[in-house]
C-alpha cells in the first residue's frame, strides 16, 4: 500500500513538472510584459476554427485567435497580434491546415509594402480548402458518377432486354470484318499507289533539281522584261505629254502648222495653188513643147 502511495505521488510530482515545463514555454511565446494588437478579420467560414489557436506570421507563432463571431453571412476573427507586427493591404490572411487531422490556423503572409490597416479596419480574409472540405467535394462527386453508372446500367439493361444490344454488337462486328477484308483485298493496290506516289515525287524533285538553273534564267528574264516594259511605259508617258503638248498649240494656232491650220483663207490659197500647180503639170506632160523649146544646131 505504501509503495503504491509513492508511485501516485511520483506521478503526480511529474505532471506537474511537465505542466510547468509546458507553461513556461507558453508564457515565453506570449510574454505578459508584451503588448497584444488586435485585428478584426473577416472570412466566408472558419472550418472548426476555434479561440486560442494559433496565429502565424510567415510560418512563426505570433498570437492567438481571442474571438469568433458571426456577422451576417460572415464570420468575423479576432486576431491577438504582438504589437510589432503591422498588417498591410499587401499581407494576406488565411485559415490554412496542419497536420493530418485537419487541425486549422491562422496563417499570415507579411509583406511590408502596402497602406497600414487602422484599428477600426476589417480585412478580408481566404479560407483554404484542407483534406475535409477535398474528401468532401469528392463525396459529392463520387455521388454524382455513381448515379451516371446507374444510369448506364439501365440503359444496357433496356438495350439488352429489347435486343438492340445484341443487333449493335451483331452489326459493328460485321462492319469491322467487312473492313477487314476490304483491306486485306486491296492491300497490294494501296502498296502501288504508295510506290507510284513516291516515284512521282523524286520525278519532281529530279526535275526540279536538274531544272533550277533554267528557272532562275527565266526569272531573270521576266524581272528584265518588266523592268524594260516600265521603262516604255514611262517613255510612252512621256511621248503622250509631248503629243498633247503639240496638239494644244496647234489649236492655239502657235506655230507655222498651227498658223496652217487655223487660217482658213491660207488653207484656200495654198488648197488652189496646189490645184494650179497640179494643173500645169498635166498641161506640161501633155504639150511639152509648150513649155520646152530644144534646138540642136
Amino acid at each position: 500500500m505504501k509503495r503504491r502511495t509513492e508511485i501516485q505521488v511520483g506521478l503526480t510530482v511529474i505532471l506537474a513538472l511537465v505542466t510547468l515545463v509546458w507553461g513556461v514555454t507558453w508564457l515565453k511565446d506570449l510574454s505578459l510584459a508584451r503588448k497584444v494588437r488586435v485585428w478584426h478579420v473577416r472570412f466566408p467560414q472558419t472550418g472548426g476554427l476555434g479561440p486560442s489557436d494559433e496565429v502565424q506570421v510567415n510560418g512563426i507563432r505570433k498570437g492567438a485567435v481571442e474571438g469568433i463571431a458571426l456577422q451576417g453571412d460572415r464570420v468575423i476573427v479576432n486576431l491577438g497580434l504582438a504589437s510589432d507586427i503591422v498588417l498591410t493591404d499587401q499581407c494576406r490572411v488565411a485559415i490554412r491546415n496542419v497536420g493530418l487531422m485537419g487541425e486549422k490556423v491562422i496563417a499570415v503572409d507579411l509583406t511590408l509594402g502596402g497602406r497600414p490597416y487602422g484599428e477600426r479596419d476589417t480585412i478580408a480574409g481566404i479560407f483554404e480548402q484542407g483534406m475535409g472540405e477535398v474528401m468532401s467535394s469528392a463525396g459529392t462527386s463520387m455521388a454524382a458518377v455513381d448515379r451516371l453508372i446507374v444510369s448506364l446500367n439501365r440503359a444496357a439493361d433496356r438495350l439488352e432486354a429489347s435486343g438492340d444490344l445484341d443487333k449493335s454488337l451483331a452489326n459493328f462486328r460485321e462492319t469491322s470484318d467487312e473492313l477487314n477484308a476490304m483491306v486485306k483485298q486491296n492491300r497490294k493496290v494501296f502498296e502501288r499507289t504508295l510506290s507510284n506516289a513516291e516515284a512521282v515525287t523524286g520525278t519532281a524533285k529530279a526535275l526540279t533539281a536538274d531544272r533550277e538553273a533554267q528557272y532562275k534564267r527565266t526569272l531573270d528574264s521576266v524581272e528584265r522584261s518588266a523592268r524594260n516594259l516600265e521603262l516604255l511605259s514611262q517613255r510612252l508617258d512621256s511621248l503622250s505629254a509631248s503629243t498633247q503638248s503639240v496638239m494644244s498649240k496647234v489649236d492655239r494656232g502657235s506655230g507655222t502648222l498651227g498658223a496652217l491650220v487655223n487660217d482658213k483663207q491660207l488653207y484656200t490659197d495654198v488648197n488652189e495653188s496646189v490645184k494650179s500647180l497640179k494643173a500645169v503639170l498635166e498641161d506640161l506632160k501633155k504639150n511639152p513643147k509648150k513649155y520646152i523649146n530644144l534646138s540642136i544646131f
